[in-house]
């Protein structure tokens, strides 16, 4: 008798093994097997630790998968967005950066003061395009001034003013991430057009308690190669 503890907990370990990577699905089946198991008043106290062990390892394996899909699901949707108007951050930093060369060879203070604000304004555009959060609906920074009728819709209006709200509060967050010299990139590989990965910056503004309404099944959406 005192082996068939370790015999299922043994084989609870295996099986904990071949769930990882196997989709959301099927963590969350094992997740509700394993609660179920606890329950149990008569479980051995080794196979209980082994389980509550298990257990957090799913819950965190499944947070990821979950994070990982959202995202997907996301970058796809805005991938055309996002790459244009990273084209267009760089084509208007570029542009920033010149004038400041021009400014400097004038020596005339205020236009290089000018200039240089430019400058700061257009890498905190790049860096706001790259870094915006992947699990969570883009906000253009270039967005669509035609809105008829919404200035008389009172909701629209409340939406608009959020997002408003949000794109302020996020470009106030990479300024600061850029003055203190934190950004997980160069802006000059940015700038370059080459490829960089951040994998799920978490933003200030993001709720962790989202991640619970993410989809039930591994759903197969191509990766965003963009942001590879």
């Amino acid at each position: 008798m005192p082996k068939a503890p370790r015999q299922r907990s043994n084989g609870s370990s295996i099986e904990v093994a071949s769930i990882i990577g196997g989709g959301a699905a099927k963590l969350k089946k094992k997740i509700r097997d394993i609660q179920r198991l606890l329950k149990k008043d008569n479980l051995p106290g080794d196979v209980r630790t082994e389980n509550e062990r298990a257990l957090k390892g799913l819950q965190v394996e499944l947070q990821n998968t979950q994070l990982n899909l959202k995202a997907k699901e996301i970058a796809k949707k805005y991938h055309m967005v996002r790459f244009f108007e990273r084209k267009k951050a760089i084509r208007k930093l570029k542009g920033a950066r010149k004038q400041l060369e021009d400014a400097e060879k004038t020596e005339v203070k205020k236009d290089i003061k000018k200039a240089r604000k430019v400058v700061k304004h257009s890498e905190i555009d790049l860096a706001y395009v790259v870094l915006f959060p992947k699990t969570e609906k883009y906000i253009s920074l270039y967005p669509n001034s035609e809105k008829d009728g919404e200035d008389t819709n009172p909701k629209a209006k409340k939406g608009l003013l959020m997002t408003d709200e949000r794109r302020l509060q996020f470009k106030k967050e990479v300024e600061n991430l850029i003055d203190e010299n934190k950004l997980p990139f160069s802006i000059e590989d940015a700038l370059k057009g080459r490829s960089i990965q951040v994998d799920h910056y978490h933003s200030s503004h993001q709720d962790q308690q989202e991640i619970d309404a993410a989809v039930e099944e591994d759903g197969g959406v191509e990766e965003d190669d963009f942001f590879e």
